[in-house]
């Protein structure tokens, strides 16, 4: 197999509080859409999108999953091999900005990075 024959994939996972918006991010990310209505994520749930970034293809595999703490068992798994996070939050619900520390600490990511 040739070098430029190698796939560039990247695992991303977007953790948060139940309702914050996840599904809807990702929704409106990959497929272009978005819908009002909220479903809670069981799990996880999982999209992609190719995107070039320097002249590159880059696979981008973007997780989402669920923010309630009853599914914490579940969603650990799905962090494992995960390359980059993004904390989600909504601006109209404080609880769910203050409790991105939490969200940090349960992601085993060695570098999570703000702007």
């Amino acid at each position: 197999m040739r070098e430029e024959d190698l796939e560039v994939a990247l695992k991303v996972v977007i953790v948060g509080d139940g309702g914050v918006g996840k599904s809807s991010m990702i929704q409106r990310y990959c497929r272009g859409t978005f819908t009002r209505d909220y479903k809670k994520t069981i799990g996880v749930d999982f999209l992609e999108r190719q995107i070039e970034i320097d002249g590159e293809e880059v696979r981008l595999m973007l997780w989402d999953t669920a923010g309630q703490e009853e599914f914490d068992a579940i969603t650990k798994a799905y962090y494992r091999g995960a390359h980059a996070c993004v904390l989600a939050f909504s601006t109209t619900d404080r609880d769910s900005f203050l409790s991105l520390h939490s969200w940090k600490l349960k992601v085993p990511i060695t570098t999570i990075v703000f702007p």
